[in-house]
């Protein structure tokens, strides 16, 4: 016996600006640990972190979440030893980072969010550039009160980490999975493999070749080490999700700044020249990846789009005929060679030529798309429908006894009779379908599905014969 398992209650609205508040707090804390003695932190994550969460999840940018997030930035300073005009004063620059980013981002459609088109990464890098820019300005005043430093030296180091930070960490944050995702395309190079071992060869070889050009580097170093990752991590950005591609870049870009900065570079103004050199050098080592991935993702939803319009009709949504035909013909295969066996169905809509005549084509496409709607809800997930021409639909039903699969046929005319459909026309529009029914038990083991659907084709005209509105077992 199936338990149904009860839908999740959604959060509340103050544990979810709690937990936003909780998580600046983290990232700041992880900042505040990187820090040189007296100086801004080498590794700020808060802001980035901040606008990726805003941006991905729209119905947080509330006010609360900004004074979530502001409390979260003041209390890690406070907890930390910071002075309150200093902890006021950079964490309000904080949040202004972040806001000018979010403003940027927030009115872009959501697969230019979800980095699936080829200006993804441009736009990111816009509202990177706009963010670092303001949080920078913001903030460099405070170099000569807090810091005895000169203010542009302060203004350089905040916009090359900002930059950084920004164009690292905000693509994994918008580019994590989530449960409504298509399914990932299978790299041609992978599909192209006959073996398992093989397959597996060619999803873990450009993650290898990371590592390899990690090796080669630490053996070989000088001024071109930055470099050498570059077609391990062009590599996995064709080969990978978005996202792990982005991973990827985040993990990589961060070990080779601190390998290029250990014992050479200190994050304080000595340096700024050198650092704000490195900090926008490791930018552009992730940007070129990320617009390779993003031009990938494009290209696989747009793959996706034509398989998809490849299969199915482009009126009611359900499967085309040839479609149907590829997909329902294995599955019957199958199920004739199990006990229970499978039925199909053939369902023309009655006088369905009148509604054409009398309101329009328009008023008999909206009258299809509602019945499709209507027969979808009351066949089964497993079941597949399709339209094979016109008015006439086609269903196939495996694993069912003759007399479910009439269950489900009387069930899904009784719904169609009793569902009234808006057309455009006025007062809604009642309509009715006649079903010719073949289960495969009755034609033997042999028969395949264009056998079936001939026999149910039959059993159709035989319906409408009676007088329509039925269902006929062939």
């Amino acid at each position: 016996m199936f338990r149904t398992l009860a839908p999740a209650r959604p959060l509340s609205p103050a544990l979810v600006w709690s937990g936003l508040g909780l998580l600046v707090f983290g990232a700041c804390l992880v900042g505040i640990f990187a820090r040189p003695i007296g100086f801004l932190s080498a590794f700020w994550p808060a802001n980035a972190l901040l606008l990726g969460l805003l941006v991905r999840y729209p119905t947080l940018a509330r006010p609360p979440a900004w004074i979530a997030a502001g409390l979260g930035y003041v209390a890690a300073d406070l907890l930390t030893g910071s002075q309150w005009g200093m902890a006021l004063w950079l964490n309000a620059a904080n949040l202004l980072s972040a806001t000018a980013g979010w403003l940027v981002l927030r009115r872009l459609d959501e697969n230019t969010l979800r980095l699936r088109r080829t200006v993804s990464a441009l736009y990111l890098l816009l509202a990177a550039l706009t963010a670092s820019a303001v949080g920078a300005l913001a903030g460099c005043g405070a170099a000569p009160v807090y810091f005895n430093a000169p203010w542009s030296d302060l203004l350089s180091l905040w916009f090359s980490t900002e930059l950084m930070n920004y164009m690292l960490i905000v693509p994994v944050v918008l580019a994590a999975p989530r449960a409504d995702d298509p399914a990932p395309l299978v790299p041609a190079a992978t599909a192209a493999q006959g073996t398992t071992w093989t397959s597996m060869f060619w999803r873990v070889a450009p993650v290898s070749s990371l590592l390899l050009a990690e090796g080669v580097r630490t053996v070989i170093g000088g001024p071109g080490m930055l470099a050498f990752v570059v077609p391990g991590l062009l590599w996995c950005a064709l080969s990978y999700s978005t996202f792990t591609a982005s991973l990827l870049s985040l993990v990589v870009c961060l070990w080779t700044m601190a390998g290029v900065a250990t014992g050479v570079l200190n994050f304080t103004p000595a340096h700024a020249g050198d650092v704000f050199s490195l900090r926008v050098g490791v930018t552009l080592l992730a940007l070129g990846p990320l617009a390779v991935a993003c031009a990938s993702a494009a290209r696989a939803q747009a793959l996706r789009r034509m398989d998809h319009a490849k299969r199915h009709d482009d009126l009611t949504g359900v499967l085309a005929r040839r479609a149907l035909l590829k997909q329902g013909d294995p599955l019957v295969a199958r199920h004739q060679r199990g006990c229970a066996g499978a039925a199909v169905m053939m369902l023309d809509v009655d006088h369905f030529k009148q509604v054409n005549d009398q309101n329009g084509h328009s008023a008999g496409d909206q009258l299809l798309i509602g019945i499709t709607k209507i027969m979808a809800t009351a066949l089964r997930p497993e079941d597949l429908l399709g339209r094979m021409g016109g008015q006439e639909f086609a269903a196939v039903l495996p694993g069912v006894s003759p007399a479910e699969a009439h269950a489900i046929a009387e069930r899904l005319r009784i719904a169609v009779e009793q569902e009234p459909f808006a057309t455009g026309q006025g007062s809604p529009q009642h309509a009715t379908v006649s079903i010719g029914l073949v289960h495969s038990a009755t034609l033997g083991g042999d028969a395949d599905l264009e056998v079936l659907l001939l026999a149910a084709d039959t059993a159709l005209y035989r319906a409408k014969a009676e007088g329509r509105n039925r269902v006929v077992v062939g």
